[in-house]
């Protein structure tokens, strides 16, 4: 049975902050709820509203309207993913408008993900290393979105902190090639409350040397801070 409304927190137009389409206006469409809860997880606890599909879809128009065009709809959360029944309603709609979709996503949730990859254009997969998230590995999982996902246009984003286990990494990293090789990797420092990880020196040396590590099995890898937080803007 298809759910007809989904926890939403907000619905806005701004820069895709992350990833391979940094810099690119995007109109997000924010899910409350998550399956996992990362220690440097900004959006925790946000509070959302239950929306319809005709809700939503009436947003969608009036910001495309007013603030258009858009390279894509960015479904982000929380988790979209969490909302596989409610996204199955949705998509086709947003897809009957003539948008493309962006689906930023843990990479934990697969069997959602075979159910709605059919609409997507561009999936911005995590892999979550359990010493840096405090949350527990995901490797088979990751390693089932990947199996799905792969022939997709699909990038890898890694949160990195100075406590990140370095044979974890190579396990994540291994996971990807495993994959396809081809498949971007972005490495992002951690932020903390009141700075970003890119003004941390020693947080940036350790990303170029895991970038080097990375690269001797993976073909791109990239170091990319939050553009969203450099620039101040939502």
């Amino acid at each position: 049975m298809l759910v007809k409304t989904a926890g939403i927190s907000e619905i806005f137009s701004s820069l895709q902050g992350e990833g391979t389409h940094l810099g690119e206006k995007h109109l997000f469409i924010r899910f409350e709820k998550c399956n996992i809860h990362c220690e440097y997880c900004d959006e925790l606890d946000k509070p959302g509203t239950d929306l319809s599909i005709e809700s939503v879809l009436s947003e969608v128009k009036k910001l495309e309207d007013e603030a258009g065009p858009h390279a894509f709809i960015s479904l982000t959360g929380g988790e979209p993913l969490f909302y596989g029944s409610f996204l199955k309603s949705l998509c086709p709609e947003l897809r009957k408008l003539n948008f493309k979709l962006y689906l930023e996503t843990s990479g934990i949730l697969w069997k959602p993900l075979s159910e709605v990859i059919q609409w997507m254009d561009v999936i911005a997969m995590d892999m979550k290393p359990a010493s840096v998230t405090k949350e527990k590995n995901f490797y088979e999982e990751h390693r089932q979105f990947l199996k799905i996902a792969r022939n997709h246009e699909t990038f890898v984003k890694m949160v990195i902190s100075k406590e990140i286990d370095a044979r974890e990494f190579q396990e994540l990293c291994a996971i990807l090639c495993e994959a396809d090789c081809r498949i971007p990797l972005i490495l992002q420092p951690i932020s903390e409350k009141n700075r970003e990880g890119h003004d941390d020196p020693e947080l940036m040396r350790l990303l170029s040397e895991l970038q080097q590590i990375a690269g001797a099995s993976l073909q791109n890898v990239r170091i990319v801070p939050r553009l969203h937080k450099i620039l101040k803007i939502r």
